[in-house]
């Protein structure tokens, strides 16, 4: 059986660490990688892509040795890489076909603004992806920017030939119902608050599973509820809420201070604060129409 495309894919998801920062992840995955051709009868294509792939091993170990040498590299918990697997292998029309479009959602979900738009950037040279990339350069230039930023960008277009005057009347009207969707006004003061430090590391704190709390605002306030943690980078945790409970979703709002959260490790109980740093509906996957909030945990104290 021809295993190439498994190489291949293999190769991908190594990237999407290495540009993670999940050094230790991509180190691993090119090691096995170059295990597994290794273990094959070798044509010269296949010499080329191991000479390429132990050069990357060679790159990724110097920049891991660096970071380890400054004591700065994160643990990552395993529900972060699996998600992280999940989000790269995403089979939905969102993505159209295009492993590189799966992996700039992917890393917009994580919040990798920069590295995403060049992903994305990198898709409008294609044209059967062109507008699916500019639509969603526009979705998380807002989401992550702002409304400036994503009315500067459809200003660059303007010149650019790649766009038709059809094309870029289409994307106008889309920014606007995005603006009607994310109440712009209301997000662009949001986006302005100032994001408070957290007083811990992300190296401090251990694999948190699950988060309780007292439901702050909204139809629900009061409401006492537990929510696991779909995954977590050192200080910032995300939930997944479900569609079907909005009412839940509604209680977090961008930017908002959340007090008195209880934190569930499988060894050990404590509590703190959160800050809201994102709360968006997914527009792709499995979960498309669930709300996907990041918090950031500012103080913790044992319980």
């Amino acid at each position: 059986m021809d295993t190439e495309p498994k190489v291949l894919s293999q190769l991908k998801e190594a990237r999407l660490y290495w540009k993670q920062g999940l050094l230790q992840e991509a180190l691993q995955q090119y090691r096995q990688v170059e295990k597994d051709l290794r273990s094959r009868k070798m044509s010269s294509r296949k010499k080329a892509l191991l000479k390429k792939v132990v050069e990357n091993i060679e790159m990724v170990d110097q920049e891991l040795n660096a970071f380890l040498e400054s004591k700065e590299i994160p643990e990552v918990s395993e529900k972060a890489r699996e998600l992280m697997r999940t989000m790269f292998s995403l089979d939905d029309p969102e993505v159209k076909g295009s492993s590189l479009m799966g992996e700039a959602i992917a890393l917009a979900g994580f919040g990798q603004y920069d590295a995403a738009m060049k992903a994305f950037e990198r898709l409008l040279d294609f044209k059967h992806l062109r507008m699916d990339a500019a639509k969603k350069i526009l979705f998380y230039t807002l989401e992550f920017r702002g409304e400036d930023e994503a009315v500067s960008i459809i200003r660059q277009w303007e010149s650019d030939n790649r766009f038709s005057m059809e094309d870029r009347n289409y994307l106008v009207k889309y920014l606007q119902k995005l603006f009607k969707r994310s109440q712009a006004i209301e997000n662009q003061a949001l986006l302005n608050a100032t994001e408070p430090e957290s007083e811990l590391k992300d190296n401090d704190v251990m694999d948190i599973s699950a988060i309780r709390l007292t439901l702050p605002k909204g139809h629900a306030a009061e409401e006492k509820v537990r929510l696991d943690v779909t995954f977590q980078h050192g200080v910032t945790l995300n939930i997944v809420v479900p569609r079907d409970k909005p009412e839940i979703a509604g209680a977090f709002q961008t930017g908002d201070i959340i007090r008195d959260v209880r934190f569930l490790s499988p060894v050990a109980r404590f509590s703190g604060s959160v800050f809201v740093l994102l709360n968006r509906v997914i527009d792709f996957g499995a979960h498309r129409g669930d709300s996907s909030i990041n918090l950031k945990i500012i103080n913790i104290s044992g319980d």
